[in-house]
């Protein structure tokens, strides 16, 4: 795999393992208990991840399949891209965003559903990474709804920064569920 595609490829998936470390230590009776109305619960937020990584890597292989189509030519470059979100504060954003009903999950989703999306969004990822490599991704561009346009490297690269945004959300909401949970135990 070609350098830069490379570099992407092994930072998504320390954020995934760092997504996976917090999510694991997730009691399953607070997995579904939502900290506030308006917030997701644990299993929730894995699987909008999963849905949103999903969108990726359709993004991702269908603007391979228009830059085959276009002549792209091949990466030349080896410099490093990691810091080429840094200005949008994805991972560190206090700001709090609405998803899109595409990318918002089913209020009925379990921790083992949402853990067997993750493993089969990251398959179609990887897939879709796979099948660009060698290609000139920082050629080819698509509109985020938020974030405005972004090279297909970078689309990669949010998936790493979107998990870790969400790593820390789950977090906060097992910090949240956990102080409710004893607020409310019975005193004996």
């Amino acid at each position: 795999m070609q350098k830069r595609l490379a570099e992407i490829v092994e930072y998504i998936e320390i954020a995934r393992e760092r997504l996976l470390e917090a999510a694991k230590g997730v009691n399953p009776s607070f997995a579904q208990i939502r900290p506030r109305r308006e917030s997701w619960c644990v299993a929730e937020i894995l699987m909008h991840l999963a849905m949103t990584e999903e969108l990726v890597a359709r993004i991702i292989s269908r603007s391979v399949s228009l830059g085959r189509e276009q002549a792209v030519g091949p990466e030349t470059s080896e410099e490093s891209l990691l810091s080429s979100l840094d200005e949008l504060s994805i991972a560190q954003s206090p700001n709090q965003l609405t998803a899109p009903e595409r990318i918002t999950p089913a209020g009925d989703v379990t921790m083992e559903q949402a853990v067997g999306a993750l493993d089969a969004s990251r398959r179609a990822l990887h897939d879709a990474l796979r099948d660009a490599d060698g290609m000139n991704l920082g050629a080819l561009t698509r509109q985020h709804p938020v974030f405005g346009e972004l090279t297909i490297y970078q689309w990669a690269l949010f998936v790493g920064q979107h998990e870790e945004r969400h790593t820390r959300q789950i977090q906060r909401t097992l910090r949240d569920v956990t102080e409710s949970a004893a607020e409310s135990a019975p005193i004996l």
